[in-house]
């Protein structure tokens, strides 16, 4: 009863709170968060005669997928652009745009007349042919009489 009298105020009320928000915002920034502008995580696989990309590209259609193959390498670039309906205001927006850009490189070479891209339920699959000439190829050893 009475310290309820005699209640001192904190000097260091403001600068603890302050330290409390600063802890805050920096433990925030510093969990690794998925950005929708940095990409998609794909699937690289490799069944000896192809490789095959996969990725969960959700709320992209055909149409605003790009896929660009060379001999050693296939860029995919890809734009979902989230608009606000005509006549409504936003009040709270947790979608949002999507701009993708992705490349990767193969140690095997391409054929880059014989790939394949389907996107079903909003799963993107690029198929790879490798080139006849790069796949490796199995020798038979035989003996030699002396």
């Amino acid at each position: 009863m009475f310290s309820q009298l005699f209640r001192v105020a904190d000097p260091y009320h403001d600068l603890h709170q302050l330290q409390r928000q600063v802890d805050a915002l920096l433990s925030d920034w510093a969990r690794p968060q998925r950005r929708p502008t940095a990409g998609l995580a794909f699937d690289v696989l490799d069944d000896g005669e192809h490789y095959r990309l996969v990725a969960d590209v959700p709320g992209l259609r055909a149409e605003d997928l790009e896929v660009e193959v060379t001999e050693d390498a296939v860029a995919i670039r890809g734009v979902r652009k989230v608009a606000v309906p005509e006549g409504f205001s936003v009040h709270r927006r947790e979608r949002e745009s999507l701009q993708l850009a992705r490349s990767f490189t193969f140690p095997s070479k391409l054929d880059p007349e014989k790939v394949e891209a389907t996107l079903e339920q909003g799963v993107l699959t690029i198929t790879l042919a490798k080139r006849a000439d790069a796949k490796p190829r199995s020798v038979t050893v035989r003996s030699v009489a002396a």
